[in-house]
């Protein structure tokens, strides 16, 4: 105690110099809102600076933040299925790594598991947050990657049923999680708090055992939360066949299982939705994160992405009412489900979306609807979208991976760049105009 008041006097005397602010893309989408938006634009088509093969594949977007000392202008900070978690200097140095353990299981989505969803960068602690593979939630130094005093905490203990796959959120002083499962394997979906002043762990539940489990949130983008409200959103799996949910009254809805659902910061159900046309035995289930968005003039907007195809869109400040609107932007195809997470730019008040057929442009109209504005072929797969500026970049297949910056006011092409035979599944992330990539192969790259 003694220590830290002599130090923070020597600071306000400037007698020693104050550690800078934490800053960057320190959050899956850039913001708690999950846009994938930046306002800086990236000039010119993009050249490789420098890439870095890491054990494992990289399923989680990379975190930069600016100014960590002794790093140059900025640390890249990336996670991987090997249960290695990497800091990397702007110029491609590796600075540290540590290795958080691997689990390995019979779901063979990947081959072996370690950090699947992407970590979360604390201002205040300086400490990047990362979820392993073995239930536990880490709190590693931004400068060293030490583990902090008193950490990991376990989140939960069932780790062979269910894994966080989604990315976690950094609100209020508290770290959330949510948790999904291996290959749609029977278990129970959870939206876990801890305190980071306190190590206290909760949970909430969204469909409990007893009405057959299940109700999981998982793709990339976790949780999301509204400012405006004071609130964390999610959207949930389907429910498990069980208990009481079974045989002729067996419903995938039951509960909370495919809804948007609406948390107060101490996970105390504020509100809850579950579209009437999301029905049947399919697995329709939502993925990835809600995404806000707003216009001036415009109630803000939850929306959300159904394997069905369709965008829904809900009124934050009226979860219970229903969608407000929604759109089919892809068939109903249970063979080929719309998995994606869609990215909001506020400057051009519209929404982007890859699907199956490529990238869709959404506008939000002076009636906050949303219109259908064009749609741009690409590949067959395809990352996740992210706005820079006046361009979307995403990375398309053809025969080979190649990132594209795509106009969005027109959807003309402006720059591509082969990246070789890999896969790319989430989106870049931009900062002060240079492109981060992780690939599905382990490939960290920086571009600009």
């Amino acid at each position: 105690m003694i220590r830290a008041l002599i130090a923070g006097a020597l600071a306000a005397t400037g007698l020693i110099q104050a550690p800078p602010p934490v800053t960057g893309w320190l959050t899956f989408g850039n913001d708690p809102g999950r846009s994938s938006a930046t306002a800086r634009s990236v000039a010119g088509p993009p050249g490789v600076r420098w890439a870095i093969k890491l054990p494992g594949r990289i399923t989680s977007q990379p975190l930069v933040v600016r100014g960590a000392p002794g790093t140059g202008r900025a640390t890249v900070y990336a996670a991987t299925s090997a249960g290695a978690v990497y800091a990397v200097s702007d110029t491609g140095r590796v600075l540290w790594h540590v290795q958080l353990g691997k689990l390995a299981h019979d779901c063979q989505q990947l081959d072996g598991y370690g950090v699947t969803g992407t970590p979360v960068v604390d201002r205040s602690t300086r400490s990047l947050y990362a979820a392993d593979a073995l239930g536990a939630l880490h709190a590693l130094a931004l400068d060293t990657g030490k583990e902090r005093p008193g950490w990991p905490v376990r989140l939960y203990s069932d780790f062979h049923d269910e894994l966080v796959w989604g990315a976690l959120a950094d609100v209020r002083g508290s770290i959330y999680a949510g948790t999904g499962s291996y290959c749609d394997e029977p278990m129970v979906g959870k939206t876990i708090r801890v305190d980071l002043s306190t190590r206290a762990v909760s949970r909430w539940i969204s469909v409990p055992a007893e009405r057959g489990g299940g109700g999981g949130i998982w793709g990339w983008g976790g949780l999301a939360y509204s400012a405006s409200r004071g609130s964390l959103l999610a959207v949930t799996g389907n429910a498990f066949h069980g208990g009481s949910n079974d045989g002729d009254k067996f419903r995938e809805w039951v509960a909370y299982g495919e809804h948007l659902i609406e948390l107060a910061p101490n996970l105390r159900l504020r509100g809850s939705s579950h579209p009437k046309d999301v029905h049947g035995t399919n697995d329709f289930d939502f993925v990835g994160s809600p995404v806000l968005a707003t216009r001036p003039g415009c109630s803000e907007l939850a929306v959300a992405l159904n394997k069905n195809g369709r965008l829904y869109a809900w009124r934050t400040a009226h979860v219970a009412g229903g969608p407000a609107w929604s759109l089919r932007l892809s068939p109903a195809d249970p063979r080929r489900p719309l998995i994606s997470q869609p990215a909001y730019s506020p400057s051009l008040r519209a929404l982007f979306v890859v699907t199956g057929r490529g990238l869709v442009k959404i506008e939000l109209t002076p009636k906050c609807k949303g219109k259908i504005a064009w749609t741009r072929r690409l590949g067959a797969i395809n990352s996740t979208p992210t706005v820079a500026g006046d361009a979307v970049w995403v990375v398309a297949w053809h025969t080979n991976a190649v990132l594209l910056g795509i106009d969005a006011r027109t959807g003309a092409v402006r720059s591509r760049r082969e990246l070789g035979r890999d896969r790319y599944l989430v989106g870049p992330t931009i900062v002060d105009g240079r492109i981060y990539l992780g690939s599905f192969a382990g490939l960290l790259r920086a571009l600009g």
